[in-house]
């Protein structure tokens, strides 16, 4: 009887020197910890890239929360083993004790099956992990390849390749996730089978517009409106195409305004794409009109409008530019002006120097642009037009009184 309680002290001495020697251990973990200037495990290029918000300072912290966790980890795992080990070698309490090891043994021994049950299925998963890891690299090199055009294939267009092959990425992920479902450890329990349905429920109600705006996104891509850099007007909204996504377009103004518009509504709204045919083609046609009265002769007005256009920057020389006449209307008669230009990305630009080189090349011909309430009061008022343009001999008429 008496050695089993020299027993029992010995193990209860034990357990203080096993806590001294835990508290200096770790408090010699915490100095370390303190003393670090640089980053341990956040210094390679992957983690830097990863984890920029991981200070040096920020490091040192979290190192401090894992030592204090990993501290109470150990103990209390000590404790829970060690205790019902203390207790049992006194008579008084080994029955107690007896029913503590049994408690901590029947949560072990269910661990201990279920890793050993698991391991077939755990090479299934396997399996599965790697077949469609390597179908996922195959299918990206071919992705690789189609946007290169190194491999090309009839009616496949190479921007198609990119979607097409995060297409392909989301179904084999989802039915490789699929197959594996039923073998991950408690996927046939009713907690794990209700927390699925809920979660498939939240995504259900919530992701109505965003699946709508993803089948917009497959629609768009496989229509080719437009490209990344391409200059369109979508709606009321004309820019540059700076990204292109399932969800959403981006667009870049004239403004320098960034614009994010949502697919489903680019679906449903008309594209004007102004950079498809400006390459390919002998360029896109940038027109705008004039207004000049019925005392002018045509040819005259042609010839000036003509020059002005031709002196304009960016403005292609062969098509030349050419006029069409819009209409007759009451007081004047409306000349449109109409010009090639491979850059409409500097539409703005161009209208802008294309309408100053009008003006110049009317007011050099001493024609007048007018409008419906000059024609009015016409009769006995000089031209109006800049006065170094009007010429050297011309004469004031004066107002024609009739009896």
């Amino acid at each position: 009887m008496v050695i089993e309680y020299v027993y029992f002290a010995i193990a209860l001495v034990g357990i203080l020197f096993f806590f001294y020697i835990m508290r200096r251990v770790f408090r010699w973990l915490q100095k370390k910890a303190s003393a670090l200037e640089t980053n341990i495990f956040f210094s390679s290029n992957k983690a830097v890239q990863f984890f920029k918000f991981i200070t040096p300072r920020r490091e040192r912290h979290i190192l401090k929360i894992v030592i204090r966790l990993f501290r109470i980890t150990v103990s209390i795992t000590f404790l829970v083993l060690y205790l019902p080990f203390m207790f049992s070698l006194v008579p008084q309490t080994k029955v107690y004790a007896d029913t503590v090891l049994g408690y901590i043994k029947k949560p072990l021994l269910f661990l201990y099956d279920g890793i050993i049950g698991f391991i077939p299925n755990l090479f299934f998963i396997v399996v599965i992990f790697f077949i469609t890891k390597y179908l996922l690299r195959f299918l990206k090199y071919v992705t690789n390849e189609l946007e290169q055009e190194a491999v090309r294939l009839d009616g496949f267009h190479a921007d198609w390749a990119r979607p097409t092959f995060n297409l392909l990425r989301v179904i084999i992920i989802a039915f490789a996730v699929i197959i594996i479902f039923p073998y991950i450890p408690g996927s046939d329990s009713p907690a794990f089978k209700g927390v699925s349905i809920f979660f498939g429920v939240l995504f259900s109600l919530g992701s109505t517009s965003a699946i709508s705006n993803i089948v917009a996104g497959i629609v768009i891509t496989y229509m080719r409106p437009f490209k990344v850099g391409d200059r369109v007007q979508i709606g009321e909204t004309i820019g540059d195409i700076t990204d292109r996504s399932l969800l959403v377009t981006r667009v870049k103004t004239i403004k320098n305004l960034d614009i994010t518009i949502p697919n489903s509504s680019i679906l449903g709204n008309h594209i004007v794409n102004f950079s498809k045919n400006a390459i390919d083609d002998v360029g896109i046609i940038l027109h705008t009109s004039v207004t000049i009265g019925y005392d002018v002769p045509s040819n005259n007005v042609l010839k000036a409008l003509i020059e002005g256009a031709k002196k304009t920057d960016l403005i292609l020389p062969d098509p030349s530019p050419f006029v069409l006449i819009k209409s007759l209307d009451d007081f004047y008669v409306n000349y449109e002006i109409n010009a090639y230009t491979k850059n409409p990305e500097k539409s703005a630009l161009i209208y802008s120097m294309l309408h100053e080189n009008l003006k110049n090349a009317l007011h050099d011909a001493g024609i007048e642009i007018l409008s419906p309430h000059y024609q009015a009061v016409r009769d006995g008022n000089v031209l109006t037009v800049p006065p170094e343009n009007i010429p050297e001999n011309y004469v004031k008429p004066g107002f024609k009184v009739e009896k």
